[in-house]
């Protein structure tokens, strides 16, 4: 009995009811003799069980309190006070992000939300889709010629979503801005939060970071920031380019997030000399009055094809809502995309009715595997509805 309530290596173990009510069982049978009436509709019965509901809800406070101080199993509000200690404060979004794509055909000056990101009455450069979802310029820009990919906020709060090539009218009419356009999903869709584990893997990776270099630590410190939802850092220790980078150079990867703090988080971390590739650029106020421009990069978005059959078994197979569907999936940085993960989706939309089969993925439309891998360690698959063929087979009516 002694051994039934103690704190071993997966926390503290306790006595289920049924076993607190057998001990005080026994102990009242000792104490009255055994021929006592313990049923539970009786005095002694009613009293046990009051007995062993109260000392039940103490060891579930004792395990509650404990858990509250364990990082790894602390949830909820407690969970958000512990991880306070670290610096880690739990993502709210409210707000949905896109990048756009914004050709310009001589200089243009973009007036962004800039100190009001968070106002919902912020004006700024304003496109939007042919759904009416607005999207506003996150941070003033000037732009040179050329096409650039820029940052833009929802309008309204909330679930706002956004399918590739579906942000094409240019509500704010500027002379020298001739298209708009996503390449790509939005990035952040409004009001999802963290879950207690999403919460609880990010703090792992930032508080875990700083022991293993800065590379790691500057990756957990991007993580932690506002509106970033993925970052990653690479650098190249060798005397020869590899992978695209320079030699003893570093290459930051960030979606989301502001670039003044992108750029307070980069200076930090990364050694003086380093050399940093990147397109992106951030200015950065030290505190001896001086500036350091710190570079970066963005992760660029690639189409990717998708291709399968769908062995019809019964009821109707919507080939539009199945592809519409594919084009909300979302991959991250790097990440490969398999057709049989996308064969899973589909299974889940028409259930029943079909069993899809042969789904295929491919780069470029032409050469097809079931598992392709981004060409550059900055890129991240897209889908779009136009690039998905699916075909129904077996058809009867």
């Amino acid at each position: 009995m002694a051994n039934q309530n103690y704190i071993g290596v997966n926390g503290i173990v306790t006595q289920s009811l049924p076993e607190i009510i057998s001990d005080i069982t026994a102990d009242f049978k000792n104490l009255y003799g055994q021929n006592i009436n313990v049923e539970s509709n009786s005095p002694d019965g009613q009293m046990i069980n009051i007995l062993a509901q109260i000392k039940k809800d103490i060891l579930d406070l004792c395990v509650q309190y404990y858990n509250n101080l364990d990082t790894e199993r602390v949830i909820g509000i407690p969970q958000q006070i512990l991880y306070k200690l670290n610096n880690c404060i739990i993502k709210a979004y409210t707000y949905s992000y896109v990048y756009v794509n914004v050709s310009v055909s001589k200089s243009v000056n973009l007036q962004g939300l800039d100190a009001d990101i968070e106002n919902p009455d912020g004006v700024g450069y304003t496109v939007s889709d042919g759904n009416g979802n607005r999207w506003i310029l996150a941070e003033s820009q000037t732009l040179t010629v050329g096409t650039h990919t820029l940052n833009f906020r929802a309008a309204e709060l909330g679930n706002v979503t956004a399918t590739p090539n579906t942000i094409t009218i240019m509500e704010t009419v500027l002379a020298g801005v001739i298209s708009v356009t996503n390449p790509a999903n939005n990035y952040i869709t409004g009001a999802t939060g963290e879950s207690d584990s999403e919460f609880r893997l990010r703090r792992n990776q930032t508080v875990s970071s700083p022991s293993q270099g800065f590379e790691d630590s500057l990756q957990g410190q991007l993580l932690n920031l506002d509106n970033v939802t993925e970052a990653k850092v690479y650098s190249n220790r060798k005397g020869s380019t590899q992978n695209g980078i320079s030699a003893h150079t570093v290459w930051v990867i960030v979606e989301g997030g502001s670039s003044l703090d992108i750029g307070q988080a980069i200076y930090a971390n990364i050694p003086p000399g380093i050399p940093m590739k990147g397109t992106q650029s951030a200015t950065v106020q030290r505190p001896s009055g001086e500036t350091e421009t710190v570079y970066y990069d963005n992760p660029t978005a690639v189409p990717l094809y998708v291709k399968m059959d769908v062995q019809w078994i019964s009821g109707n197979i919507d080939t539009d809502y199945i592809k519409s569907q594919l084009a909300l999936e979302n991959f991250n940085i790097g990440q490969s995309a398999e057709g049989v993960n996308l064969a899973s989706v589909v299974k889940d939309i028409v259930s029943s009715s079909g069993s899809p089969y042969n789904a295929l993925v491919s780069k470029d439309n032409s050469n097809w595997a079931e598992i392709v891998t981004p060409s550059g360690l900055d890129e991240y698959f897209t889908i779009s509805a136009d690039n998905v063929s699916i075909t129904v087979t077996g058809y009867s009516t």
